[in-house]
């Protein structure tokens, strides 16, 4: 069965990104695109939730892409509000509503961002006595960060004490948009198979 998926970038840094994942897409017959690049600014809140749930519906998987301009959110300080359309695109997915389960969802990162996600060091694990190269995850403003290494401990693949699964561990795995490209079906189906299971992750849905 074909996977649907639903693209959420940041059109000032992403678009050429989303332009060459959707072709990416056309080229597949396992993978159904639904996304779109509709301009919302003439809607109203409820306009554009409505518009959204439509769309999300029909999809399986949210991809994320990860740019610059796109790891933290927009806020309006006069309200304390964010006002992004990344952060709805993201917490809607993350929503179960009638008739419309929460989506799997895959954070892809370019390469000029890979520096504002995480750094790299080693790791000496008390449990294996092994040292390993590990990516240490760094604060950022964003749900996607919210829904990593959010793992039930019961479930936790990897057993070492403070080390997690890039891939299992995480409701929202970062991907870099390379790796993503080289196997597709492995990331979404991996993003499915976890919203399948989900109950197994604290999920974060709201800032």
């Amino acid at each position: 069965m074909a996977r649907r998926v639903f693209i959420s970038f940041r059109f000032s840094d992403g678009k050429e990104y989303k332009k060459e994942l959707c072709e990416l897409f056309d080229e597949s017959e396992d993978v159904i695109d639904f996304s779109e690049d509709e301009d919302r600014s003439h809607m109203t809140d409820d306009s554009i939730r409505n518009y959204l749930y439509k769309k999300l519906k029909r999809t399986s998987v949210t991809i994320v892409i990860l740019t610059p301009n796109a790891i933290e959110y927009y806020k309006d300080f006069s309200t304390n509000k964010y006002d992004d359309w990344m952060y709805d695109e993201l917490r809607y997915s993350l929503e179960d509503r009638e008739n419309n389960q929460t989506s799997g969802i895959v954070a892809v990162y370019t390469e000029n961002a890979k520096s504002l996600l995480f750094s790299t060091s080693s790791h000496k694990c008390n449990e294996c006595n092994e040292t390993s190269e590990v990516n240490l995850l760094l604060h950022f403003n964003n749900l996607v960060r919210k829904n990593m290494i959010n793992i039930k401990v019961d479930h936790k693949k990897n057993r070492c004490q403070g080390i997690y699964d890039s891939l299992e561990d995480s409701y929202i795995s970062l991907v870099s948009i390379e790796d993503f490209k080289n196997d597709i079906g492995k990331y979404i189906d991996n993003a499915i198979s976890k919203r399948d299971r989900r109950n197994q992750f604290i999920l974060t849905k709201r800032m």
